[in-house]
């Protein structure tokens, strides 16, 4: 017998929903086009239905950045536990980071990123990409180290990484002609020539 769901369980699912549509209607109209009302006739429910869910629409990049920031460090302590030297942690980390950033959720946050218009959510949005931005610099260490990795300015190439890999969400569609896959081993073979020891 199948156990139904508990109600934070439901509103978890709910949330996901709006997330989603309210993601992919950033991409495609942008985050100052897109209304709650807008959100709100995607959901078929009223706005005031909305605000149980969610604070306003900040509220919604700002939910969009936890859940994929959430995602990248889950990930990256995955790969920092596997004993790998630091190129191929390095490449594990590169592999699943472009698995995270084709979701739609985690396009908007990327895209949209930097647009809250409080500040203290946009210096705490600051604070979590420095903090992943660190753990990768340290993986690039870890690879010199054990010379893995060529000598090189771990800031330069983490800054470059990310650019490169962020840039994907711009143009990236998962019902695209190019295949995931395809693109994960085309972003690999770039990096293993440039980077490797």
């Amino acid at each position: 017998m199948q156990q139904s769901l508990t109600r934070e369980e439901k509103r978890k699912i709910k949330l996901d929903v709006i997330l989603r549509n309210a993601a992919k209607a950033f991409m495609e109209r942008g985050y100052y086009k897109t209304s709650l009302d807008d959100i709100a006739r995607m959901q078929n429910v009223t706005k005031p239905t909305l605000y149980y869910y969610i604070k306003n629409k900040e509220d919604i990049l700002v939910k969009c950045e936890e859940q994929t920031c959430g995602r990248i460090n889950a990930m990256l302590d995955d790969v920092m536990a596997e004993k790998l030297s630091g190129f191929d942690m390095l490449h594990l980390f590169i592999k699943e980071y472009i698995k995270i950033i084709t979701d739609d959720v985690a396009r908007c946050h990327v895209r949209h990123r930097g647009q809250m218009e409080d500040d203290v959510l946009k210096a705490k949005s600051i604070e979590n990409h420095k903090d992943i931005e660190f753990r990768v610099r340290e993986i690039i260490r870890l690879g010199i180290k054990d010379h893995s990795v060529r000598d090189c300015n771990s800031t330069i190439l983490a800054i470059l990484l990310f650019d490169s890999l962020n840039g994907i969400t711009s143009w990236y569609h998962s019902d695209g002609k190019v295949s995931e896959n395809e693109l994960i081993d085309e972003v690999l073979a770039l990096v293993g020539v440039g980077v490797k020891g």
